[in-house]
């Protein structure tokens, strides 16, 4: 009997943010890659806050990322398991120093 596997993934900084506070990011699961636009946003309740628009289809989320207690998104994935890719990716984002 296989284990099944998780797929790989990884996310890419396509355009850091400019003066704007405009930048994407792409997240590749396995073979498929989806593109994200992202925006620094004011967030007074702690963490950073982003609004992250899913390119081509018109969705956006607004994205808490910090510490454990300090992270939330709007997408279902994180509404119904706790955690997302949208999360994930900002955090490795931002612990690489790219954001």
């Amino acid at each position: 009997m296989a284990v099944p596997t998780t797929p790989e993934r990884v996310i890419r900084l396509v355009r850091p943010t400019t003066i704007d506070g405009v930048g994407a990011f792409s997240v590749r699961v396995g073979t498929r890659t989806t593109y994200y636009a992202l925006h620094e946003i004011r967030c007074d309740i702690g963490g950073r806050g982003f609004a992250v628009h899913r390119l081509g289809l018109g969705e956006l989320y607004h994205v808490r990322v910090g510490g454990p207690a300090e992270c939330s998104c709007e997408c279902l994935g994180f509404l119904r398991y706790g955690r997302c890719r949208h999360v994930l990716g900002l955090q490795a984002l931002l612990k690489r120093g790219l954001l």
